[in-house]
């Protein structure tokens, strides 16, 4: 299956890499750091859940999951962990390429929002000023009161637009531990984030049953 994906994925023009276990690929993946990671659910050595949560330890790379397993909850499962993208086999090729040109496009989109709106270390929205340097939010000109991890996670929102976080990786990335199963940390900091930021806090939106993203469109609307 790898060689029939790599071979589809070359005639579209993407250079593309194989590894044949988990271990193999976790390590190619941080020698050549690629723009999209596909794995398979059920790798050796290390299977492609755990692989993608190492990933997601460090990384925001699309990744998109392969398995045979087409229960709702395993699939829960697979996103929880930091997958974008979720594939039950038998598929078509053609529906594969179509969904990795979608991821692509996603992240291409997330990194140009990100440049275009940055400018001397400053995040500027419409509706909101986020300074690096100082550590600074102002919402409509009114600086925000923020805890620094609600000030690292509106910076990491702020800096992709539109990108979905999951939770896992919310957990790895700003409190530097594993997620678990019913944990409210990343919840709960989301809400009082919205809270803080009022009639805006719409903007930080709930992707069910994968985690959250930021819609700077919403702020239109407030």
């Amino acid at each position: 299956m790898g060689q029939l994906i790599s071979e589809q994925l070359h005639l579209e023009g993407h250079r593309v890499s194989v590894a044949s276990d988990g271990e193999e690929g976790y390590r190619m993946w941080m020698q050549e750091q690629p723009d999209l990671v596909i794995l398979d659910w059920m790798l050796p050595r290390m299977d492609g859940v755990e692989v993608c949560r190492k990933i997601r330890e460090t990384s925001i790379v699309p990744v998109m999951m392969l398995t045979a397993r087409g229960d709702e909850m395993e699939k829960v499962w697979g996103l929880e962990v930091g997958a974008d993208d979720y594939m039950t086999k038998p598929f078509s090729t053609r529906e594969l390429k179509a969904r990795v040109r979608a991821l692509l496009r996603r992240a291409a989109f997330g990194k140009e929002r990100s440049e275009s709106t940055c400018e001397d270390g400053v995040l500027s929205f419409p509706f909101m000023q986020l300074d690096r340097e100082r550590r600074e939010v102002k919402l409509e000109e009114q600086l925000l009161v923020l805890t620094p991890k609600e000030y690292e996670l509106l910076e990491l929102f702020l800096s992709y637009p539109g990108r979905v976080f999951s939770r896992a990786y919310l957990m790895d990335r700003i409190w530097r531990a594993d997620y678990l199963e019913n944990d409210r940390t990343v919840d709960t900091q989301i809400s009082r984030l919205r809270k803080k930021m009022g009639i805006y806090g719409k903007t930080i939106e709930t992707v069910w049953g994968t985690g959250y993203k930021f819609n700077p469109g919403k702020g239109s609307e407030a």
